[in-house]
């Protein structure tokens, strides 16, 4: 591979660590914000909200754009977009509505990048995009981690308002060695994806004519009905969707409910809160990982009992926080929800990708995306503000906590309709589908340069995405296994 793609890498890989700073900065410093800004914790958690608001809009149409434009002038207004923003949001206004104008921006400028990165990497990563885009990936919580501890640091020392400064200063290099260094044909694809195109003696008209467009053939609303009908499916969506809304409370809050309610001081909640934040989920992502991987694969139903267990521990480990006052039993309770909770994902992720029918696929991970921003990332700071603001932070975290028992239902009832789908099967075996084939022959699904270019939703657990292959000789004796 040529040094100049790996120079471009590294680039990406330090954008997409910086650019993530801020989610860490504003929860470890949430008081000195609320008080410096004159801003109340309902206000506070609006700011959280608006960033993936902003994102969720430009990922409607953010893939589209890529089409039609030119990739390098889109980054590089989103490196200037937000250079913008983070400089905006430390200023003093007398009204509120310009601080959510500037988180709102920075999702918006924040879109672009998270969308184009991994295609670029898709497309000139070589041998080397699996490990590229798993890193490119999990640098994401590095970054808020990292934003954290910075903030952390230097609230304590001297003013929040720093550390979005020195968020901008370090982003200043990447964005001016990006505009200035990187030529545009080595960061555009269009033309790569269109040799691609004619190597293969492949008319680019008929690109929709794949088997990813034989939904383009249905109307909207008959793929939206079709889907919707999948019913592991969607409880699945849901299940993930509720997981990711108490996870984005839990770090965007957590820090201001321990410093308050179980009266510990500011320094030693940010130094414990940080070690959990960045252990618990990693560590349990992995695990589960490794455990659904030992039990056959995503397609078994087993997999599917295991994230029962799993959703149960995490209620049986949320159950306490909200009632007690000791802070390390509380910080505990917080790593065993997050460790069970990333150890749901891959299993998780792994079901929905293999409970929908190939030409639904990327119609599947574009709602999917959907759901996750509309119902999961978007509203829990908001919802906690507001709760915290009408009635006080124990009412807030119980409602966050106990949130737990609703995933934990509808992962029961997902189990309830892959039982049921299993007796279906059985009562009549000329319908059963043959996901071998769905997995095996519908690669492009898996394809995260045609998921965006041709349809426009944003990467989803791309890493998982990769190795899909690893799970599909257990796929081919599915009829005989899932009775297990």
């Amino acid at each position: 591979m040529e040094i100049k793609y790996k120079w471009i890498y590294s680039l990406i890989l330090s954008t997409n660590v910086l650019i993530n700073l801020d989610h860490g900065i504003i929860p470890a410093a949430t008081k000195q914000i609320e008080t410096s800004l004159d801003l109340s914790a309902e206000e506070l958690g609006y700011l959280g909200s608006l960033v993936y608001a902003g994102i969720s809009l430009v990922g409607l149409f953010g893939g589209k754009l890529f089409i039609h434009f030119n990739a390098k002038l889109i980054v590089s207004i989103s490196y200037l977009g937000m250079l913008g923003s983070l400089l905006m949001f430390p200023q003093h206004y007398k009204s509120s509505w310009l601080f959510y104008l500037s988180r709102f921006l920075t999702g918006c400028a924040q879109a672009p990048m998270m969308i184009y990165f991994p295609v670029w990497v898709d497309n000139f990563g070589g041998e080397s995009k699996t490990i590229w885009i798993t890193i490119l990936q999990g640098v994401i919580p590095l970054g808020i981690f990292v934003g954290y501890v910075l903030s952390s640091v230097i609230s304590n020392i001297w003013n929040w308002q720093l550390a979005f400064y020195a968020q901008v200063a370090l982003l200043i290099p990447c964005a001016i060695s990006f505009i200035l260094f990187v030529r545009t044909k080595d960061f555009e694809i269009k033309k790569t994806r269109r040799s691609r195109l004619d190597k293969k003696s492949v008319n680019p008209d008929d690109l929709g004519s794949s088997m990813l467009s034989v939904g383009s053939h249905k109307s909207y609303w008959h793929m939206m009905g079709e889907l919707y009908s999948i019913k592991l499916w969607l409880c699945c969506t849901i299940v993930i969707s509720i997981l990711y809304f108490i996870v984005t409370g839990i770090q965007f809050w957590m820090t201001d409910y321990m410093i308050s309610e179980m009266h510990q001081n500011q320094k030693t909640v940010n130094i414990v809160f940080a070690v959990v934040s960045i252990t618990a989920p990693v560590f349990g992502c992995i695990t589960g990982g490794l455990i659904a991987q030992k039990l056959g694969g995503y397609e078994r139903t087993k997999s599917l009992y295991i994230c029962v267990i799993y959703c149960f521990i995490c209620c049986l480990s949320a159950a306490p926080v909200p009632f007690t006052d000791i802070f390390w039993f509380g910080a505990l309770c917080v790593w065993f929800l997050l460790f069970f909770g990333g150890a749901i994902v891959p299993p998780l992720i792994g079901i929905m990708l293999s409970s929908v029918p190939k030409h639904l696929k990327a119609f599947a991970n574009s709602n999917t995306t959907m759901f996750q921003n509309l119902f999961g990332f978007l509203p829990a700071p908001s919802i906690y503000g507001f709760l915290m603001e009408r009635y006080n932070a124990k009412v807030a975290i119980f409602a966050l906590m106990y949130y737990s028992f609703a995933g934990l239902l509808f992962m029961l009832i997902a189990v309830y309709f892959k039982k049921q789908e299993i007796n279906n099967r059985k009562k009549n075996p000329t319908a059963t589908i043959n996901r071998t084939e769905s997995v095996l022959e519908d690669q492009e699904n898996f394809n995260i340069t045609d998921r965006v270019l041709q349809y426009g939703d944003m990467p989803l657990s791309v890493s998982l995405a990769q190795h899909i292959d690893d799970q599909i000789p257990n796929y081919e004796y599915e009829g005989n296994r899932e009775q297990e």
